[in-house]
């Protein structure tokens, strides 16, 4: 039975890869600045393309900048292989370890700065298992904490990041429920970008 899911993810997730729309033209994969007013850290899924993915980082990243006005956002995305053997794991290692030391670092350079910590599939294993990473006093400086098709959805964030948080999970999606199939709604969360930007504004 495992070896068909496994099989079945491996299928879906290749065909994503191959068919899933490129980021639009002049929507930087990686905008960083030296202390932006917003800076979010975003990991992709499974098996996606580029740094930022196709399914929600693109969307997330136009929404974001559209939702904040003014204020000046740096969107960065966690550059990790991505593969389904580290997802079946529970998440990418390094890219936890990456996502922790980045918050962290921002933290400590850019006082004012607001952090958000957000990511897709996989990419939500990688925003969940850095946040016991992090000591109290960052946890503190994590503004907002956003998932989209969470295989962790029902467990909670540490200290005060679980009250920060928005969980993006779809009728129908297996992945949500730790099971490792992909069906049409762990594809669609491109849609709730909108709705992910007006939650991270009103924390900002």
């Amino acid at each position: 039975m495992f070896f068909s899911l496994h099989v079945l993810l491996s299928l879906t997730l290749a065909v994503l890869s191959v068919t899933a729309s490129p980021i639009p033209e002049g929507l930087l994969q990686l905008r960083t600045q030296s202390c932006s007013d917003v800076h979010v850290l975003f990991a992709r899924g499974t098996a996606e393309i580029g740094i930022l993915g196709t399914v929600v980082g693109p969307p997330f990243c136009a929404a974001l900048s559209k939702a904040l006005g003014r204020k000046s956002v740096a969107f960065e995305g966690i550059d990790y292989p991505a593969t389904i053997a580290r997802f079946l794991v529970g998440g990418d290692p390094g890219a936890s370890i990456t996502m922790a030391s980045r918050v962290s670092s921002i933290a400590g350079q850019c006082p004012n700065a607001r952090i958000v910590m957000s990511g897709y599939s996989q990419g939500a294993q990688v925003t969940h298992n850095p946040a016991n990473r992090l000591s109290a006093s960052v946890q503190k400086r994590v503004n907002a904490v956003v998932t989209f098709g969470d295989p962790f959805d029902k467990k909670n964030l540490p200290g005060i990041l679980q009250d920060r948080r928005d969980t993006f999970c779809n009728t129908g999606d297996l992945i949500c429920s730790g099971l490792p199939v992909v069906l049409a709604p762990h594809l669609a969360y491109g849609s709730d970008a909108p709705n992910a930007a007006k939650f991270v504004a009103s924390l900002v």
